[in-house]
């Protein structure tokens, strides 16, 4: 890599920057807008209704950290060869989406609330008292992981520890995310979910339930899509070809992690879960739950 004092996009090749390219400044722009938006709205939920705070909370802290990680990306449009930017951006926009799949964490046991205990039947509590665990374990080896890198030269070739420390995280995290995905379809196989002219629930419920069982589930995937790319980027190490296609880090990072964002904050189960009465949903296993949007979360 060329000398950062020596450079800029007028005199050096931009490839023999840190990020491998020069980051493009609109799709930068459009992604750090978005998770501005994100986190505003989560913060005027978070002082109006004050429901559902943890689930919102996270969502606020993940688009404000995703926000960070584009800025300084925005920063590298002018100077890729700022280091601080691009160590930055690479930690920051790695381990962020772990407080997005946080928030859907949240949401399995209070459905399994109303839905019921589902095909394994799980006490509802135990979802978030195992892998909200596991997300923090995720959070904290990714963000070891990030901190080791920081010492590392961009000029290391191959899997450097750092590196090795953060796929270790982002594969915790992809393995979590697969058991949830499993557990969450438990949950719903066995409802009349699918089915709500076989439920005593009212039509318009039963419609608002689903689509937000769908968002979750499209969320899901969204991540773990992300995470298993950023494990097959990294594995190349951080002068891989993966790690330096920005067209790539767009379709498979950028795109997916904003778009899951959106979705649940924009199905937030403030709305979404709404039950004014006790209403027996699914097959007989299912019990009764008052109030489930009323709970703070």
């Amino acid at each position: 890599m060329t000398e950062a004092a020596q450079c800029t996009v007028e005199t050096c090749d931009p490839s023999q920057s840190w990020y491998g390219y020069q980051p493009n400044l609109g799709i930068n722009i459009f992604f750090a807008a978005l998770y501005g938006v994100s986190a505003t709205y989560c913060f005027i939920l978070t002082v109006w209704k004050r429901k559902w705070l943890t689930y919102t909370i996270t969502i606020l802290v993940g688009s404000l950290l995703e926000l960070v990680g584009y800025a300084a990306r925005i920063v590298g449009h002018n100077d890729p060869w700022f280091s601080t930017g691009w160590i930055l951006q690479y930690s920051i926009i790695t381990f962020a989406p772990v407080f997005m799949s946080a928030a859907l964490y949240v949401c399995i046991g209070r459905i399994a609330d109303f839905l019921g205990r589902g095909a394994f039947n799980i006490n509802p509590r135990l979802y978030s008292r195992v892998f909200i665990p596991c997300d923090i374990v995720a959070l904290v080896v990714q963000g070891a992981g990030g901190a080791v890198s920081v010492t590392e030269s961009v000029r290391t070739t191959g899997v450097s520890p750092g590196a090795a420390i953060v796929i270790a995280g982002l594969t915790f995290q992809l393995v979590s995310l697969s058991v949830f995905f499993i557990m969450f379809g438990a949950v719903l196989w066995p409802t009349n979910l699918w089915h709500p002219k076989s439920s005593d629930l009212p039509i318009r419920q039963a419609r608002r339930l689903r689509t937000f069982a769908i968002c979750i589930i499209t969320a899901i995937l969204l991540i773990i899509g992300r995470s298993a790319f950023r494990v097959a980027e990294l594995s190349e190490g951080i002068r891989g070809s993966l790690i330096h296609d920005e067209l790539l880090f767009i379709i498979f990072d950028g795109f997916p992690v904003v778009i899951a964002t959106l979705i649940i904050v924009t199905a937030h189960p403030i709305f979404m879960l709404q039950t004014g009465q006790d209403y027996k949903y699914g097959k007989p296993n299912s019990h009764e739950m008052v109030l489930l949007s009323g709970t703070a979360a």
